[in-house]
């Protein structure tokens, strides 16, 4: 009876160790599959400044690539770029072109915006699969000088509050972590402070002091049976109280350590449930979830286990080290970041002289080392003050670190910097900004359920969705049209899935029109498509301190009240110039029509039915109950189609074709016939007749009042920057006064054989310190940045 009973046990116990053992077996190939299909994108933008008085307008370039080897990338073919107020709202938005990894853009900043922080952010349509924190955003600060500032009294901004962060992700009870913290009050980090932990009975266990941007860490082991708090001591006295994080009676603890130059070691610590299995465990490499490399270790109750990494497996950059259980669940994670050799290729940037009179021209050249590989950059050339000051962040720093990190990486500069605190200080930025962004069950599901946005590869994707009005049910199934009126017009036929969602893939989309959606032309009138927006509805928890103007920064406000005023009304003509978009296709949907009417090449009409009979030959003119009926010929069959023709009118099909009888034929510019059966997508029609009018607008609601067209942006089009040209006297004379701040933006700069590029431009009227700064990258991933300064008398 006992062997029997030990024989069960040895058995259960080997089942249950190889079931442990095949959790942890499959994760590898969980990662590979997940990595194949969530392909990970980064945007950096880089603006003309960081600082904008309400009237002005936003200059940006993006830089597009792909998320782990940081090439340029060519899958999404376009960006959503946003402002965004501290209430998550957002006051500009654009659709942006991305072509060979980079897309330039611009944005009105309306008058009546109020002075605050705002947020700049931009995403694919893709990326919306994925956590908010992954968009690139960034603060901008916009001042109203015309709008009296918010007068509401101003909250104490002197309260100290402490994050604390477990290296690893918890505390567990008798097991030693170190803890990660930020101490910040409503104004920024706190670095002239201390803390103490304490228990219950107010006893000392450790201290803790911030080494920069108020991060720092400590080690301390929670014992059972006790509850702990961190007090936090000011410079003037006063006492802040905060929690500590829960503390769990059973559990794992990660601690990373650099074990020299070619190795990083990863001790494990575990108090299990089960005081006798011995678990295995397996810890994960991976670069934005693709996985670098797997080992395995085992662990008992009690006990640690000791991972030594080669650092030559791990990429550059930041790699998360995640830690599964026998489960397979993740039970640890922490960042890893090293440093690549150069993370900005130094390049250098120069201007003829070191200061110009008003009007004069300005040569800047900008230069890279000759063996490099063609660079394509964007330059910004700024006043700068006490209110605009040099922007920070590199390209280079976003795309290695920042856009790994979550949260505020307060000077990135700073960890690339040779500073001898900058390894324990990207020690305390990992331990503090590295908490998990990615959804594990997305992976560990091994399926594609978390694919709700598709990656918009040739163009805009307007999204729709198809109710029931009489009983708002989602309407599976149907074949939908899209209509963009416009010259030439859109036109676009796609099947709702599952859901009730319908899926348009537009091309040459470009400017503010309207769009009109319906369902296919014999579906019951009681169903209704509805335009999805496309702008992402979630956010990062980012909040920017409030902005307060002070009394010393009146006379410089003042002044860049002038110059913005004066530039909207002397100037404001050339700031509203744009280019127009390269088309790569001007034909319609169905190509070359078979035959083309130009009504004013022939007798006009007063009714449709006389020009239709008089000289469309292909469309026959009936009559049935007493109404006109539309036929078109069918030439294979020799005679009239029986419905199921196609009408159009600038691009929007008529569910009744009779109702053009009723359109008066003096707006209509042409007219194209196709005969044959057409086919698109999942639908196929009896020939297409296409009217046009003069003006190409939305028209059809004369016939179908239905018919809704909505206000719908597609591409926006590329705004032509405004820089005088002061190298004739008419011009140098001219009495218009120049008050430009932003004396130039070149978002498309190359360089070429010789790694050289240059650019040139003149100084306004407004003397005072410009700087230049050039952000680009090769089309090898290779980032650069570069800055330099003159003045103007």
């Amino acid at each position: 009876m006992h062997r029997i009973i030990k024989y069960t046990f040895i058995t259960i116990l080997q089942f249950a160790c190889c079931a442990v053992m095949a959790q942890t077996a499959d994760i590898p190939a969980k990662f590979k599959s997940y990595s194949d299909k969530a392909i990970q994108e980064k945007l950096f933008i880089h603006s003309d400044k960081e600082l904008y008085v309400a009237g002005d307008i936003l200059w940006f370039k993006i830089y597009y690539v792909e998320g782990t080897t940081l090439e340029p990338m060519n899958m999404s073919k376009l960006a959503y770029v946003e402002v965004i107020n501290s209430n998550n709202e957002p006051v500009q938005q654009g659709k942006i072109e991305l072509e060979n990894g980079t897309g330039k853009g611009s944005f009105y900043l309306p008058a009546a915006l109020p002075t605050g922080n705002y947020s700049l952010r931009a995403y694919t349509n893709w990326m919306k699969n994925f956590d908010a924190t992954l968009f690139f955003e960034k603060k901008i600060t916009i001042i109203n000088t015309l709008k009296a500032p918010d007068a509401s009294p101003i909250k104490d901004t002197s309260v100290a509050v402490a994050d604390f962060f477990p290296e690893g992700g918890d505390l567990v009870n008798g097991l030693s972590s170190r803890v990660g913290f930020h101490v910040y009050n409503s104004k920024g980090s706190l670095n002239e402070c201390r803390g103490i932990i304490m228990n219950e009975n107010n006893d000392s266990i450790t201290s803790f002091v911030p080494l920069k941007f108020g991060l720092g860490n400590f080690y301390f082991t929670p014992q059972e049976g006790h509850t702990y708090r961190a007090v936090i001591i000011l410079p003037d006295g006063s006492i802040t109280n905060r929690r500590i994080p829960q503390v769990f009676p059973t559990g794992y603890v990660m601690n990373v350590t650099d074990a020299g130059s070619q190795q990083i070691k990863v001790t494990v610590r575990a108090k299990l449930l089960s005081k006798q299995n011995t678990e295995e465990l397996l810890l994960t490499a991976h670069k934005r979830q693709v996985l670098v490399l797997a080992e395995k270790a085992f662990i008992r109750d009690g006990d640690s286990t000791v991972f030594l990494i080669d650092k030559g497996k791990l990429k550059k950059g930041v790699t998360t080290l995640t830690l599964f259980n026998g489960n397979g669940q993740p039970a640890a994670e922490r960042l890893v970041f090293l440093r690549p050799s150069s993370s900005a290729s130094g390049i250098t940037v120069s201007s003829d002289q070191s200061s110009y009179g008003n009007r004069k021209p300005i040569k800047v050249d900008i230069g890279s080392n000759a063996k490099s590989d063609p660079l394509d950059m964007s330059v910004a050339v700024y006043y700068t003050d006490s209110l605009q000051t040099e922007q920070s962040t590199r390209i280079s720093d976003y795309m290695w670190l920042v856009s790994d990190l979550t949260g505020i990486v307060e000077s990135p500069e700073y960890y690339f910097s040779n500073d001898p605190s900058v390894p324990e200080a990207t020690e305390n930025l990992l331990l503090t900004h590295g908490w998990r962004r990615f959804k594990w069950e997305n992976l560990l599901l091994d399926g594609m359920s978390f694919i709700k946005y598709k990656p918009e590869i040739n163009g805009h994707i307007v999204t729709g969705r198809v109710r029931d009005s009489r009983n708002d049910q989602l309407v599976a199934g149907l074949n939908n049209f899209l209509s963009i009126p416009g010259r030439p017009f859109g036109f676009y036929t796609s099947m709702s899935d599952k859901d009730g969602i319908v899926y348009f893939e537009t091309r040459n989309f470009y400017g503010n029109g309207q769009v009109v959606a319906q369902p296919d032309l014999g579906a019951d009138s009681f169903y209704r498509t509805e335009i999805i927006k496309p702008f992402a509805e979630t956010f990062s928890d980012n909040k920017y301190p409030v902005y307060r103007l002070t009394e010393e920064s009146k006379d410089l406000l003042l002044q860049r009240s002038i110059g913005m005023q004066v530039q909207n009304i002397y100037t404001g003509d050339s700031l509203r110039n744009f280019y127009d978009p390269v088309l790569t296709d001007t034909l319609q949907f169905f190509g070359k029509p078979e035959t083309s009417y130009a009504l004013d090449d022939y007798k006009r009409f007063t009714t449709m039915e006389e020009v239709l009979r008089e000289y469309v030959r292909e469309v026959g003119v009936g009559i049935r109950n007493q109404h006109l009926i539309f036929k078109l010929f069918n030439p294979i069959a020799h005679d009239f189609y029986e419905g199921n023709s196609l009408v159009l009118l600038n691009g929007v099909p008529l569910p009744d074709p009779d109702k053009i009888f009723s359109y008066d034929p003096l707006k209509v510019r042409k007219i194209d016939v196709i005969r044959n059966r057409y086919v698109l997508g999942p639908s196929s029609f009896n020939g297409i007749t296409a009217f046009y009018t003069y003006d190409n607008s939305f028209a059809a609601f004369e016939l179908e009042p239905r018919l809704v067209a909505v206000d719908y942006n597609g591409l926006q089009l590329e705004r032509e920057f405004y820089s005088p040209d002061y190298g004739t006297k008419e011009m140098l004379d001219r009495r218009i006064p120049d008050f430009r701040n932003t004396l130039y933006w070149a978002p498309s700069v190359h360089t070429g054989t010789n790694g050289k590029a240059g650019i040139q431009f003149y100084s306004s009227d407004l003397p005072g310190k410009y700087t230049i700064i050039v952000q680009g990258m090769s089309d090898k991933g290779e980032f650069v940045s570069g800055s330099a300064s003159f003045e103007v008398k």
